[in-house]
């Protein structure tokens, strides 16, 4: 049960990450290199 959990847990964090990255590469923050300090 607690594999199953982890597993949940780090496939959205990839998830998150992952939409993150493609909104920052599509000029979502306004210049595609900008720090990470903005969530």
């Amino acid at each position: 049960m607690e594999i199953a959990i982890t597993l949940i847990i780090l496939f959205a964090a990839v998830f998150i990450i992952y939409k993150n990255i493609k909104q920052k590469s599509s000029g979502g923050c306004g210049c595609g290199k900008c720090s990470p300090k903005r969530k």
